[in-house]
């Protein structure tokens, strides 16, 4: 990143602060990350072009705008579409630090008396608490034994466009300016999309399946198939398995006192990192 030439070049951004990821950088690609002798990866500040960078609202749906805030706060990152997701929260948090400090303020509605309250956090502190989920649980059901592993940010991000074919099926519902033929052929062309991203989520968390016989099947193609083909146990409990495995994070929720003093009620509120206010 440093040019000798350049007289300027010792005033180039350096790292802030170095973090380890979660997974310890299993389930990383090979190429997609070059990993220290330390285990810890160098975080810089977000440059002028990477802030506006989070500003490219269709960059943020697609995602691609965060992976190259990665790649360039995190060089050691070669490619974040292949990190586990299950990193996604402690380098976002980390490259946050890096830019804005370790205090960030967010806003709650107390559930008790619907005031707003401000809060500030720690995100070093929080960093810490950070830990890489257990998928080393397998799933043991109707004679097999599914293994399951992170999904790839690219993988995870499908969840977004997911949640937005969610609100197009809203809105068609509600359009009263077409007609109802026109509703349900819609209709069911965007349920049959959704469909296929929500199978999508759950086959993309296996890594291998073992049958009964003893054989290990790892092609993804052949993964893919039998999903579209197994019994509803099976799927139903991949499902539950992957829920458990979603509500081991840390950073769901944190516990806040309502700040008014006519209720200085202790309540739950919920930590989201939403890319497009998270970096503002």
């Amino acid at each position: 990143m440093m040019n000798s030439s350049n007289p300027l070049a010792k005033h180039f951004r350096q790292p802030q602060i170095h973090i380890k990821l979660p997974t310890g950088g299993q389930w990383w690609p090979e190429g997609s990350l070059t990993m220290p002798a330390t285990k810890e990866l160098p975080v810089y500040a977000m440059t002028a072009k990477d802030e506006l960078t989070l500003q490219t609202p269709d960059a943020l749906l697609n995602g691609q705008s965060t992976v190259d805030v990665i790649q360039s706060c995190v060089p050691n990152i070669k490619n974040a579409w292949s990190m586990p997701a299950a990193d996604l929260d402690a380098v976002l948090i980390a490259i946050r630090q890096a830019t804005y400090g370790s205090k960030m303020d967010f806003v709650s509605v107390c559930p008790h008396c619907n005031t707003k309250n401000e809060h500030s956090i720690d995100l070093g502190v929080l960093s810490a608490q950070i830990q890489c989920p257990d998928f080393n649980t397998s799933v043991v059901v109707d004679d097999l034994e599914l293994f399951l592993k992170p999904q790839s940010y690219k993988e995870f991000n499908r969840a977004s466009i997911e949640n937005f074919e969610q609100q197009r099926i809203l809105a068609v519902v509600s359009d009263e300016t077409m007609t109802e033929e026109e509703k349900i052929v819609r209709f069911n062309q965007l349920f049959k999309k959704l469909l296929d991203l929500t199978i999508e989520q759950i086959t993309k968390s296996i890594a291998a399946i073992k049958t009964d016989d003893g054989l290990v099947v790892e092609d993804r193609a052949q993964i893919d198939e039998f999903f579209q083909n197994c019994n509803k146990s099976v799927w139903d409990a991949v499902k539950r398995r992957i829920e458990e495995i979603g509500n081991q994070s840390p950073l769901k929720k944190v516990d806040v006192n309502c700040d008014q003093d006519e209720c200085g009620k202790a309540y739950t509120t919920p930590l989201v990192f939403e890319q497009s206010s998270f970096f503002a």
